[in-house]
């Protein structure tokens, strides 16, 4: 068995170094990183998808086609022994419960394997009960350690049985990479070229095993109101200029009490006119209103396409009282509060948001923001410094939702508002 392990100066190239991810119209980060390879040159990997806690192996695809990221001083060096065969005895692999492969011998009770119950569409539990009763004592464990940050390919195993005969034997993925009867695990893909030979190295990052994850200081969810026809923002969690947390809604009736505080001063520092009384029984309402947390995007074609849309941030007007000209000129939209959803208003020339519809399913879609803290080492020399950072989350949500906004309405007017 012959093995090429290249580790250490992992190279990280990030597009936006900002706090919010680097495809806002994606909600997703996206990077690059690399590893030298002992013969020269680099293997450069692609982040394009990433949106998870944690970063492994499968937030990764090797490019097989884009440009090396640049040398790293002591790349070469890696600190880890010279590839050589290495001779072992595998071991059968064995788990609690799992069947005697001798004829005529009875197993533990405590394990019935008859008394599973599964459908037709538990191809999980049906897979690991083939496993378990026809190919569980058709695997084999050869334990090796591998150092983080490191690159590992086993380009083949000789297998000497009993009768001094000898057998190659390579990796079950190494047909073509767009074959789909291909089997392997823990391999990343390769984007790019399709022609590309499968990347069948075994990729162990060097991430933190242990982070600290504090308190939720931006809380987003975007739902689909059909009824609308429009994707809503909803700011369940904004930060404050302190720096601390706090319920969107409540920050939302705290803003409403405060613009009306504004229009009551410029009407004397009395409190806000009363509504004209209707004479009528009925009274016309050219639109409802939602809370000031609900930020709303609406769809619009994509340049020079007649078909596709996406979906693009708006604002909802903001109405004090009975009169829309109260408040100032720009206090009259109602803008974000959290930076995910602000991207673009604070530029120095403001430009529109956009977001890709597919990225808002049906079931919606949870961004959220907070601080994580570790302890880390540098290059291997100064270990326990402590690495503090802010990411954005996204997951899925809980479904689609109705804000209530609705046009041109025939309301009844209550008898003690009528003139």
């Amino acid at each position: 068995m012959q093995e090429t392990i290249s580790q250490g100066a992992w190279k990280r190239r990030c597009l936006d170094a900002s706090i919010l991810p680097a495809q806002p119209s994606r909600l997703e980060y996206q990077f690059a990183a690399s590893a030298p390879l002992p013969a020269g040159g680099e293997k450069v990997y692609a982040g394009d998808e990433y949106y998870q806690g944690r970063l492994d192996w499968y937030s990764l695809d090797v490019d097989a086609v884009s440009a090396p990221l640049g040398n790293v001083a002591g790349a070469a060096n890696t600190g880890l022994p010279p590839d050589a065969p290495r001779t072992m005895i595998p071991s059968p692999v064995s788990f609690a419960g799992m069947p005697n492969t001798r004829w005529w011998s009875f197993e533990d009770r405590a394990t019935n394997f008859g008394d599973i119950d599964a459908a037709t569409t538990d191809l999980a539990k049906l897979l690991f009960m083939e496993f378990a009763l026809v190919y569980s004592n058709d695997w084999f464990v050869i334990p090796y350690s591998l150092p983080l940050g490191s690159v590992a390919l086993i380009r083949g195993m000789a297998v000497t049985n009993v009768f001094g005969e000898r057998e190659w034997i390579t990796a079950a993925g190494s047909g073509a990479d767009a074959n789909w009867q291909q089997w392997s695990m823990f391999t990343i893909n390769v984007v790019g070229d399709p022609a590309a030979a499968p990347d069948t190295s075994l990729l162990v990052l060097p991430t933190a095993a242990i982070i600290q994850r504090g308190e939720l200081i931006e809380d987003i969810s975007l739902i689909r109101d059909e009824a609308a026809n429009m994707v809503w923002g909803i700011e369940k969690t904004v930060q404050l200029v302190t720096g601390d947390p706090k319920r969107g809604i409540e920050a939302a009736r705290q803003a409403t009490a405060f613009y009306e505080r504004i229009v009551a001063a410029q009407h004397g520092g009395v409190n806000l006119p009363p509504p004209v009384k209707p004479a009528a029984p009925i009274c016309y309402q050219l639109m409802s209103t939602v809370p000031e947390n609900w930020i709303p995007f609406i769809p619009v074609h994509v340049a020079n396409d007649n078909r596709e849309i996406q979906l693009q941030r708006a604002s909802m007007p903001r109405t004090v009282g009975d009169d829309p000209q109260a408040l100032p000129q720009a206090l009259r939209k109602v803008k974000p509060r959290t930076t995910l959803l602000r991207q673009g208003l604070d530029d120095a020339k403001p430009v529109p948001y956009f977001v890709f519809e597919e990225e808002v399913p049906r079931a919606g879609a949870r961004v959220f923001q907070y601080y994580q803290r570790t302890r880390g080492c540098d290059d291997g020399t100064i270990c326990g410094r402590v690495l503090t950072w802010l990411r954005a989350e996204k997951q899925t949500g809980r479904g689609e939702g109705s804000s209530g906004l609705v046009f041109d309405q025939l309301v009844n007017a209550s008898p003690a508002s009528r003139g």
